[in-house]
């Protein structure tokens, strides 16, 4: 007969026995990951509203004139593009985060929405018209192509800037709250003379180029550089102008054509050539171009240099 004291050896072997063929069935199971909160989740982003001056252009995609201002609205399905500033790719050779954006709604202030890689806490760059990401902090804008229309400017060179920050995720969702978005050009609106008659010039081709004996006089950039790292706020996000040999040519026809410009640190003078069937005129004007405004340059006086 087994003893009080046998029974109980006997009960604690088996149980170390047990937990070793528990630790051998888990040996070759790999170890679980933390999860850090980076997926692809869909993100719902709300932009605040803010009043826009009569001179400044609003950060919208549809542009209509009047009265000396523009007023303009986001379309449905107006195509943005995202770029998580606070991460990158470090599968895909450092490649940034980046993805669509789609406005909400037909209004003068939307939500976009999209699937975008993100944690709560990360910053994103909301950039319209749509685009691709050199780098996480980097993307290039064209001048050229334009027609002198608005509704040309409006959808492919009224280039706005946002910077928004992830504010709560789920497992497959996520939202983000935005500032008033920023545009980085100026428009113009270009109309022209003839200095001797005082007649209306219609424009066929439209070449801007500085003024002066700078460097870029005779020339003007046909793209341009923003830089929008993850620390840099969004008001120091601007457009820089790649250096060019050449002027900015717009081909349409009209009496005035709307031209997206760079903006200026200070005054310049800007050479304007207009061909049209009855020949060609040329001529300069002075003026200094704030970021997101809007500038009636209506009655320039040019001559005719070709009969």
């Amino acid at each position: 007969m087994r003893t009080k004291e046998q029974f109980l050896m006997l009960w604690m072997l088996c149980g170390m026995m047990l937990a070793g063929l528990t630790a051998c069935s888990g040996s070759d199971e790999e170890p679980s990951k933390p999860d850090d909160g980076v997926k692809v989740r869909r993100i719902t982003i709300t932009e605040t509203e803010g009043a826009a001056s009569a001179r400044q252009v609003m950060t919208r995609a549809s542009l209509a004139e009047g009265d000396g201002i523009l007023t303009a609205l986001w379309t449905a399905d107006d195509g943005l593009t995202y770029c998580n500033l606070s991460r990158v790719d470090r599968g895909n050779s450092d490649a940034p985060y980046s993805g669509g954006l789609t406005a909400a709604s037909t209004a003068a202030t939307s939500r976009f929405t999209g699937d975008v890689v993100c944690s709560e806490g990360d910053y994103l760059a909301v950039v319209y018209p749509a685009t691709t990401f050199e780098y996480n902090d980097r993307y290039t804008i064209s001048l050229t192509g334009q027609d002198g229309t608005l509704g040309k400017l409006a959808s492919t060179y009224h280039y706005v800037y946002g910077r928004a920050q992830v504010t709560s995720v789920t497992g497959t969702t996520a939202n983000a709250t935005m500032g008033k978005m920023k545009s980085l050009l100026t428009v113009c609106k270009f109309s022209f003379k003839d200095k001797s008659t005082n007649a209306v010039i219609p424009i066929q081709t439209l070449s801007i180029s500085y003024g002066g004996t700078g460097s870029d006089a005779g020339t003007y950039p046909q793209s341009a550089t923003v830089e929008c790292g993850v620390l840099t706020v969004q008001t120091d996000v601007h457009a820089s102008g790649v250096a060019s040999n050449s002027p900015l040519l717009l081909e349409g026809s009209g009496e005035a054509f709307y031209v997206a410009l760079l903006p200026t640190t200070g005054q310049r003078t800007f050479n304007f050539t207009v061909t049209n069937t009855n020949g060609t005129y040329t001529g300069t004007a002075k003026a200094t171009l704030t970021e997101g405004d809007y500038v009636e340059a209506t009655g320039l006086k040019l001559i005719v240099s070709t009969p």
